[in-house]
């Protein structure tokens, strides 16, 4: 059962400061800035999410030790603006907040998304660039396809009026209609030669491990696969031990560390 907004949400423990940021499209997304690191890492929630769910707070916090973390709400979220696109719209989202963390004089920015943020970052770097390194946690590679009892639910949320009643009592506004968009796996090639890590749960109750796959068979190099058996769906992996090995695969795209060996702890 999806619960009210203001219960899910979760009080940084570490130090952080608000953050607001407008898109091309005139969007005010809100969120949170934390560490003090000397490169950028831009953290993107899934659908229905939000940047302060306790999981997503973890994770910030923990990757904060090392960078300065950049977290808002996506478009129809939260205490942002606007309607969500479920995934069409929010590269946009994506590149205000690197924008502001340039703005900030940030060198090097990397990405990092689960679900639909995940859809968000590999399809920000495919069209707009810009940035040193992609995350992509539990990314699906197609829109449609997916036969699993999880998105039967969202699709039931999404495109029914008391589904989208339901989702406003958590804090989501959804566009009525759904426009067509490139999938990320039509995409993902251009991203090259970005670097690009591929994360996925062969757990995930939301979508197959074989999106992970064909992601990251299209995808050009540098890239990297990391496969988990016990991980789940985007945020439901989300501890200090992930953030440390996500720092360390950060750090190697950035030159800062040598390319980890092995498979994803899980």
């Amino acid at each position: 059962m999806i619960k009210p907004y203001r219960l899910f949400v979760r009080s940084y423990g570490a130090p952080s400061r608000p953050l607001e940021v407008v898109t091309e499209d005139r969007v005010v997304l809100r969120g949170h800035r934390l560490g003090s690191g000397p490169d950028a890492l831009v953290v993107c929630h899934g659908f229905s999410g939000s940047h302060r769910r306790p999981r997503q707070v973890i994770l910030q916090e923990a990757l904060a030790d090392r960078f300065t973390v950049f977290a808002v709400d996506f478009r129809g979220h939260g205490r942002s603006e606007g309607r969500s696109s479920m995934g069409v719209l929010e590269h946009r989202d994506v590149e205000a907040v690197v924008r502001a963390a340039r703005a900030d004089g940030f060198g090097r920015v990397v990405t990092l998304g689960a679900s639909m943020g995940g859809i968000a970052v590999v399809r920000h770097a495919a069209l707009l660039g810009g940035v040193e390194g992609v995350v992509a946690v539990s990314t699906p590679a197609r829109w449609s396809g997916h036969e699993t009892d999880a998105v039967r639910k969202m699709v039931w949320l999404t495109n029914t009026r008391s589904g989208r009643g339901t989702l406003r009592v958590a804090g989501v506004r959804v566009v009525r209609s759904w426009e067509w968009a490139e999938a990320p796996i039509d995409l993902v090639e251009r991203i090259a030669p970005t670097p690009l890590l591929i994360v996925h749960g062969r757990d995930d109750h939301f979508f197959d491990e074989e999106e992970a796959w064909a992601l990251y068979r299209r995808a050009g190099r540098p890239k990297r696969l990391m496969l988990a058996g016990r991980f789940g769906h985007a945020e439901d992996g989300y501890s200090p031990a992930f953030a440390a090995q996500v720092a360390h695969a950060v750090g190697a795209m950035l030159g800062a560390a040598p390319p980890s060996r092995g498979a994803l702890a899980g």
